[in-house]
C-alpha cells in the first residue's frame, strides 16, 4: 500500500462547457486536487471556456479542440485553432470519427487532423486527447512515430494491432467506466503497459449511477475508474491512483513549457 497523503485524481477527457454549471465543476475539481484536461469541440469556444477555468486555477487546463464530427462545418476554424495554439500546451478533442460512410467527410476529417498534427509538431511539446472512433488505424498513420508531443488515444475501442503501433510510438490511453465496463475494452486496456494508463470521465456524457438514480461524470468521479484498474491491477485502490497521477506527471514533464503550474 503506498503510503502518505493520496495523489492527486486526474481526468484527461471532460467536456467542461457543457454541464449546466461549469462553474461547480471547476471549483470540485479544485476542491478534491483532479487535475483536469477541458476539451473543447471548436476554437470559437476556446476562450470561454478559458474565461470559465480563470487564469488562477491550479488543476483545470482548457485544451484547444476540433471534433471531427465537426470538421466539416467548422473547418473555417482552422485558422482561428492556429491563432489560439500558444495559449495552450493542450488539444483536444481532435481526431477522426468513421462512422459517417461519406468518404468527402473522411477526407475532410483527414486533411483538419493532419493540418492540426502539423501544427502542434510544429509547436512542440503539445499533449492531444483524440478521437478515434472507427478510425483508428489512420489515427495512428497520422501521427507517425515521430511526433514532438504526446497523445492520448480517449475512450480507445479500436483495434489491438493499431494500439500497438500507437504505444510503441510513445502514445498514452485514458480510461473511463464504460471502458472498464465492456468486457471488449476492459481486454484493450489490459494490452496497456501500467506505466500509459490515464483516466478519464468524458464527462457529461457518461453518466455514473448509485443504487436509486444516475447523473453525468464529473472530474472526481474517477475514483470509480481507478477503483476498477486496481481490481485489474491486483494492487490497492491507493497504488492505482498512484499509477496514474506519475504517469500524467510523467507525461508533462516528458512535454515540459512554460506552464510552471503544472504538476
Amino acid at each position: 500500500m503506498a503510503g502518505g497523503p493520496p495523489a492527486s485524481l486526474v481526468d484527461t477527457h471532460c467536456h467542461l462547457d457543457l454541464y449546466p454549471d461549469p462553474a461547480s465543476v471547476v471549483a470540485e475539481s479544485e476542491r478534491n486536487a483532479v487535475y483536469t484536461i477541458a476539451v473543447t469541440n471548436a476554437p470559437s469556444v476556446f476562450d470561454r471556456n478559458c474565461a470559465i477555468v480563470g487564469a488562477s486555477s491550479r488543476y483545470v487546463r482548457v485544451a484547444l479542440g476540433l471534433h471531427p464530427e465537426l470538421a466539416a462545418e467548422r473547418s473555417h476554424e482552422l485558422q482561428l485553432f492556429r491563432e489560439r495554439l500558444s495559449l495552450t500546451r493542450y488539444v483536444g478533442e481532435v481526431g477522426l470519427d468513421y462512422v459517417t460512410s461519406d468518404e468527402s467527410q473522411r477526407a475532410t476529417q483527414r486533411r483538419i487532423l493532419e493540418a492540426i498534427v502539423a501544427e502542434c509538431d510544429s509547436a512542440g511539446g503539445k499533449v492531444l486527447t483524440v478521437h478515434s472512433r472507427r478510425a483508428a488505424e489512420d489515427v495512428v498513420d497520422v501521427f507517425g512515430s515521430r511526433f514532438r508531443g504526446t497523445y492520448i488515444l480517449h475512450w480507445y475501442a479500436g483495434g489491438v494491432k493499431a494500439l500497438r503501433r500507437a504505444l510503441a510510438h510513445g502514445a498514452y490511453v485514458s480510461v473511463n467506466t464504460p471502458m472498464m465496463g465492456s468486457k471488449r475494452t476492459r481486454a484493450l486496456v489490459a494490452e496497456v503497459p501500467r506505466e500509459r494508463v490515464l483516466t478519464e470521465t468524458d464527462g457529461p456524457f457518461v453518466q455514473v449511477a448509485d443504487r436509486t438514480s444516475s447523473a453525468p461524470a464529473r472530474p472526481v468521479n474517477v475514483e470509480r475508474v481507478i477503483a476498477e484498474l486496481a481490481r485489474m491491477w491486483a494492487v490497492h485502490i491507493e497504488d492505482a491512483r498512484a499509477t496514474v497521477y506519475a504517469n500524467f506527471a510523467s507525461m508533462l514533464r516528458a512535454n515540459a513549457n512554460a506552464d510552471s503550474r503544472a504538476p
